[in-house]
């Protein structure tokens, strides 16, 4: 009996530990927007320069696209979402499952930033968009897009919630 309770407890130990991956989160900095972020320590960046970031490590993709001269108001950043959620295939819901806030919900204060966000998936994939505006150039916008293995959401919204001006 006791050998029966020691196997089952080893055995949820081990599943819980195969669940609950992560990472080993690097701080990186764009320089041309005076950006700094969080992001795995192993991702491959297919491009960096001043129109995108791009990196994936294949469990978890990363896309950053800067826009100058935007200036949005924050009804304007939310219709700019919602048209790049529907232009991206990402399929969500009105409400969102994390926060139960209705999407596109509001980003009043990320580490300075403001903006909205969606959550979904793409493709069996979680999925989540920012809208972000640079608190020090206002004309600048940056649309971040993040998808992810299940297993690694808590690396999603750590690199989400790693955003900050420098």
């Amino acid at each position: 009996m006791k050998r029966t309770i020691f196997y089952c407890l080893l055995m949820l130990a081990m599943i819980t530990t195969a669940n609950a991956q992560t990472f080993t989160l690097k701080k990186w900095t764009w320089d041309t927007y005076k950006m700094e972020f969080k992001a795995p320590d192993n991702m491959d960046v297919t491009e960096n320069n001043a129109d995108a970031f791009k990196a994936s490590n294949g469990s978890i993709t990363l896309d950053i696209y800067p826009r100058k001269g935007q200036n949005m108001s924050y009804d304007g950043m939310k219709s700019a979402i919602i048209k790049w959620a529907d232009d991206s295939g990402l399929q969500y819901e009105t409400y969102n499952s994390y926060n139960g806030e209705k999407q596109p919900f509001y980003l009043s204060n990320l580490n300075r930033y403001s903006g909205c966000a969606i959550d979904g998936s793409k493709r069996g994939f979680p999925a989540s968009m920012l809208l972000i505006q640079d608190p020090d150039y206002p004309d600048i916008v940056f649309y971040i897009w993040i998808s992810y293995a299940k297993q690694y959401a808590d690396d999603a919204v750590a690199i989400l919630k790693s955003f900050k001006p420098i």
